[in-house]
């Protein structure tokens, strides 16, 4: 790799495992639709120019954030009992790339072995909640079935929780 792309770390990702039928990107004539409902359903639009870049700052409510003790992917699976989602995630220059696939394998197979991944979302196929983890480790949920799942984590974990 010549640059510090994420979405060519995945697509040697993809290749290496040999994981296409778990996990793959949205074809470039589908992904606009699909990137547009979730942002309606999730994101304030303060500007019609506003996209997910840095979208965490402005998920519409309800809307939960916490802070983990240890890196925020090894606590997704708590969140997140949907067989497949969608993942977007933040490239350099702000582009963002929209991948569908299997929850567990995106957990447990993309996401730990992405070097240079910053920003990142998980999204409910049926557009019910978003779930994102920001360049500080943070996770933000919107939607009232993640919301509720992150209080009741809290409320059962505080020990894995940072309270700011």
């Amino acid at each position: 790799m010549d640059h510090l792309s994420i979405r060519d770390e995945i697509e040697e990702l993809i290749k290496s495992k040999k994981s296409h039928e778990f996990f793959t990107e949205v074809d470039k004539n589908l992904w606009k639709p699909v990137v547009q409902k979730i942002e309606e359903s999730f994101i304030q639009k303060q500007h019609y120019t506003n996209s997910l870049h840095w979208g965490w700052q402005r998920l519409k409510d309800p809307q939960y954030v916490l802070r983990m003790v240890d890196t925020s992917n090894r606590y997704l699976k708590y969140f997140v009992n949907d067989d497949r989602v969608w993942f977007i995630v933040e490239d350099y220059k702000d582009k963002m790339w929209l991948y569908e696939g299997d929850t567990n394998f995106i957990i447990k197979n993309v996401i730990p072995e992405l070097m240079h991944l910053r920003e990142y979302y998980l999204i409910s196929k049926k557009y019910e909640w978003l779930l994102c983890i920001n360049h500080d480790d943070i996770v933000f949920g919107s939607g009232l079935e993640v919301v509720n799942k992150m209080k009741k984590f809290e409320q059962m974990n505080s020990e894995e929780i940072i309270r700011t």
